[in-house]
């Protein structure tokens, strides 16, 4: 199992994980014309939050982990 995680209003095992995380977008400018580089992931992590698919509750786990099945 990825996680024993529940909602803690109702209790459901099924809910949407969000992981906010700072990501730069990075541009190279050459002569006036704009391309786009990628993207730097930093890895600092700002906040994780959970929304139950059954109760629609929205809550912010402290010290959650996971691992991704999928």
């Amino acid at each position: 199992m990825a996680t024993d995680k529940k909602c803690p209003k109702c209790r459901s095992t099924n809910f949407q994980i969000v992981d906010y995380e700072m990501v730069a977008n990075i541009y190279e400018v050459d002569n006036g014309y704009v391309t786009a580089e990628g993207q730097d992931d930093d890895g600092s992590h700002i906040k994780t939050s959970c929304v139950c698919r059954k109760c629609g509750h929205i809550w912010h786990p402290k010290n959650f982990e996971f691992t991704i099945d999928e």
